[in-house]
């Protein structure tokens, strides 16, 4: 297999989305603020995509987020002040594992630092 025409194919191009889009939420929300900042976090799990999606949505209502995006890989939630995606992964060939990423924006710094970490936990 061509490492990095996977990489391109089924990591660089979800990423490069989840980011553009993560910062698109981000921004829209604080037009007149500093800059957001934003935060990430992946690990692998042996979990489907189905699952993955299941345990994000708890994740994110845990925290008071409110959804305001759902596809078949990721799903948004939104506060006031924070926003929030997670995006879950199949890896390529069957292998039995889901890659999921959490992305946090809020214009606070340590406020997303502090949603990351719950949203970790709560996952």
């Amino acid at each position: 297999m061509n490492q990095g025409r996977w990489i391109k194919t089924w990591l660089w191009k979800p990423l490069s989305a989840c980011l553009t889009g993560g910062m698109m939420l981000a921004s829209a929300a604080a037009a007149q603020a500093d800059p957001p900042g934003i935060y990430y976090s992946w690990q692998a799990m042996t979990t489907d995509v189905n699952q993955c999606i299941g345990q994000a949505e708890n994740a994110l209502e845990s925290q008071d987020l409110n959804p305001v995006q759902t596809d078949a890989i990721s799903i948004a939630g939104q506060s006031d002040d924070s926003t929030a995606v997670f995006v879950c992964i199949e890896a390529p060939d069957g292998a039995d594992y889901t890659t999921v990423m959490v992305i946090v924006a809020s214009a606070d710094n340590n406020q997303a630092l502090a949603l990351r970490e719950a949203l970790k936990q709560a996952f």
